[in-house]
């Protein structure tokens, strides 16, 4: 955070809420709601992007933590409104939090931790 507690930067992004998206397709038995890996992997792609500019050529930020509160369902056709801040860079770490809204309801709240590192490494390291 900066000095006077504000975040170092903030961005937000909106998904609408498809049948693909539910926990129903993970599960049938699994409500017709958005599921948390729906919520989540938006949250790490919004932490991704609002990178993008800080990285060098040959890098890239992976997610290497998150701790979500999944607190309500919402259903096909929502319109789910991403806010992230990045509240911390610590080295090659940068830290964020992320709310989730429908409408007016909180839905979800992200902590988020990504790192900063070599796009060589890691495409080495799937190569195995």
């Amino acid at each position: 955070m900066a000095e006077d507690g504000a975040p170092l930067r903030s961005d937000r992004l909106e998904r609408r809420v498809t049948d693909a998206d539910t926990a129903a397709g993970y599960a049938p038995r699994l409500p017709a709601a958005a599921a948390t890996p729906f919520i989540l992997g938006w949250a790490e792609t919004l932490c991704h992007r609002m990178l993008l500019d800080d990285l060098g050529d040959e890098e890239i930020s992976v997610g290497v933590r998150a701790v979500i509160d999944h607190l309500a369902p919402s259903p096909v056709g929502a319109t789910l409104v991403f806010t992230a801040s990045l509240t911390r860079a610590e080295g090659r770490r940068r830290h964020f939090e992320v709310e989730v809204r429908d409408g007016d309801l909180l839905v979800a709240r992200i902590e988020h931790l990504r790192a900063v590192v070599a796009r060589a490494a890691v495409e080495q390291r799937l190569a195995r």
